[in-house]
């Protein structure tokens, strides 16, 4: 049998990144996920309310051969009610560490100016939609409520350029967010959804055509 420590150390010693892992990555960052170091390098930190089990697992998968931890469910309470979660975080890796350079200024998670070179792959944006998309009543939106107004502006620029999708902001809690207007539907439709599991799709049906 093989030492644990020596299977992780070759886990490590060998993860490159792949398209797929470099999309899931971007689109996680810009919605929920967190780096954080842990000693030298980074990991991921992926965590989702229980009902979002599925983008968990789906995540867990994608990012098998830089981690050990199997997906677990928890108790949390937040306020005055105890909510579940569900969770896991990969190994350490320079990789991470990298981009945590690109989305982090003083801890706190910002857009990089170079998001138009990382948000290339309709998976990414799928990803993204998933962890942070909201059906509205005739189009869908992104809920970018922790990120500036110059953040947001330069994330629609780059939806825009890489995809052909045309998106506005809108003002919601005193923030802004990114609105899918019902003419460009069609084309998010067409970008995505092959990529989005079948339990997140209803976020790319407005309740007008429910």
């Amino acid at each position: 049998m093989i030492p644990r420590e020596v299977s992780l150390s070759e886990k490590k010693t060998s993860f490159q990144l792949s398209e797929l892992q470099k999309a899931v990555l971007v689109g996680t960052l810009l919605g929920d996920a967190n780096l954080r170091y842990r000693g030298k390098w980074c990991r991921l930190h992926i965590k989702h309310a229980a009902s979002q089990l599925p983008l968990v697992c789906y995540k867990r998968e994608v990012f098998e051969d830089i981690t050990s931890m199997r997906v677990r469910e928890f108790s949390q309470r937040v306020g005055i009610r105890d909510y579940t979660f569900a969770e896991f975080v990969t190994l350490t890796h320079p990789i991470f560490s990298l981009y945590y350079e690109l989305f982090y200024k003083e801890g706190k998670k910002v857009i990089p100016h170079n998001i138009d070179d990382l948000l290339v792959d309709p998976r990414g944006l799928a990803v993204w939609l998933m962890d942070d998309g909201s059906a509205e009543y005739a189009g869908a939106s992104l809920q970018t409520h922790g990120f500036s107004l110059a953040d947001v502006i330069r994330l629609m620029k780059a939806i825009q350029g890489n995809f052909g999708i045309k998106v506005q902001k809108r003002r919601n809690k005193g923030k802004w967010i990114i609105y899918f207007p019902k003419s460009s539907m069609e084309k998010l439709k067409l970008t995505v959804q092959k990529y989005v599991l079948p339990e997140f799709r209803y976020k790319l049906l407005p309740y007008s055509l429910r």
